[in-house]
């Protein structure tokens, strides 16, 4: 008997030893991510973001990479503003909010009925500073920074305006029409759609933004992908897209 016990106590720490000894798994983050423009970031960037230098910055005679440094820093950031993120070391695009037309509702009756009013972007302007075509990805801190001085935008699929050729103003705003809404208050939505489903069911606080709870870019995707499975989910989105998973977090079908 004392040996049986003994040999379970020895076999207790044998195991407990090769748990300890085994190579930790960090969480998911940003380094390593499509968004990461260090040298050694995403290795299957089939744009080449991380041999352009984007992420390589200056300190006295030295540099470094800091791949949080494209979007934030934490001294001399822009003023906060809606059109900022927090820290904010990004250009910001030149055009008010109020020129992003963000959805065709001319045939959506159902859409119309909510008469929710105009909406007004939140944090999916600083998103679109990147992503609306009028502002380079090297565009960091008020200067073009690395790919040899020379402004790079983002490839002509990851542009979502109106006018994909150039991602460029149409003359009227830049139109979001062919994509889900955004800027939308969900609350409000929600209290009279019934085909919604309510805010407490919703699996993530984060999915909707402050400070008037709107459904905005980084309610389905999360670049720092530290929400939900947008460590491993396609797009980075934050609920998997496979059988509607996405989808039906919010829309009771």
């Amino acid at each position: 008997m004392i040996m049986k016990k003994l040999n379970i106590l020895l076999g207790g720490l044998a195991l407990g030893a090769m748990v300890a000894f085994l190579p930790s798994v960090g969480k998911a983050s940003i380094i390593g991510s499509p968004h990461d423009f260090s040298s050694t970031g995403a290795p299957n960037d089939t744009n080449s973001w991380n041999t352009m230098g984007i992420a390589t910055f200056g300190h006295g005679s030295s540099s470094y990479q800091n791949p949080c440094q494209v979007c934030h820093i934490p001294h001399g950031a822009a003023p906060y503003s809606a059109a900022n993120g927090p820290l904010w070391n990004h250009t910001v695009a030149t055009n008010a909010t109020s020129k992003y037309i963000t959805y065709d509702n001319a045939g959506s009756a159902t859409f119309n009925a909510l008469t929710l009013g105009s909406l007004t972007l939140g944090s999916s302007v600083a998103c679109l500073s990147c992503h609306d075509g009028s502002i380079a990805v090297n565009q960091i801190g008020g200067k073009v920074n690395g790919n040899g001085n020379v402004a790079t935008n983002v490839p002509s699929w990851a542009i979502k305006t109106v006018n994909q050729a150039t991602g460029k103003f149409d003359g009227t705003g830049f139109a979001l029409t062919q994509m889900h809404p955004i800027g939308v208050q969900y609350s409000v939505a929600a209290s009279k759609d019934p085909d919604l489903n309510p805010v407490a069911s919703l699996p993530y606080s984060r999915m909707l933004r402050p400070p008037n709870g709107t459904v905005e870019c980084s309610s389905c995707h999360d670049i720092h992908r530290t929400i939900g499975a947008s460590a491993t989910a396609t797009d980075l989105l934050i609920v998997d897209v496979n059988n509607a998973a996405l989808c039906l977090t919010c829309h009771n079908k």
